[in-house]
């Protein structure tokens, strides 16, 4: 039997002119640094060291030695090559959790963790390799 391959010329559906919005209400720059997050675990604290994936001004994607509890709150430093005292972040919910990966939504920052979080996300934002501009974000 013979497969027959397909002409690239030949595409089905229009053509996208234009890059896809991302879904999140932020842009997510990935960047890699150590954060410590602090949890309940019962009625013991728990304190673990984990890497930052991605953050954006509403939240974070973190890589951890445990899996924390889905929907839990976790106090989370952050330790940002910009200086400055670790950014310590209180009251992060965790949203997801796949593995030892998980997401946290921040809570409201206040004017300086936002600043120091906004300059991160400028510093490690990616230029998109297909069409050489930034991602799609939403201004809120």
């Amino acid at each position: 039997m013979k497969l027959k391959t397909p002409d690239p010329a030949a595409k089905s559906g229009p053509v996208k002119t234009f890059a896809p919005l991302d879904r999140r209400y932020a842009e997510r720059a990935p960047t890699n640094c150590r954060v410590v997050y602090t949890g309940a675990d019962g009625a013991r604290i728990v304190q673990v060291e984990g890497a930052l994936q991605d953050l954006s001004k509403t939240g974070c994607k973190i890589l951890g030695k445990t899996q924390p509890v889905m929907g839990g709150d976790l106090t989370i430093q952050f330790y940002i090559e910009d200086g400055g005292a670790p950014l310590c972040v209180t009251g992060g919910q965790v949203t997801w959790v796949k593995g030892l990966s998980f997401a946290i939504r921040f809570p409201r920052l206040t004017p300086e963790e936002r600043r120091r979080v906004q300059e991160v996300i400028w510093r490690n934002v990616k230029l998109s390799s297909a069409t050489h501009n930034r991602t799609a974000f939403r201004i809120t």
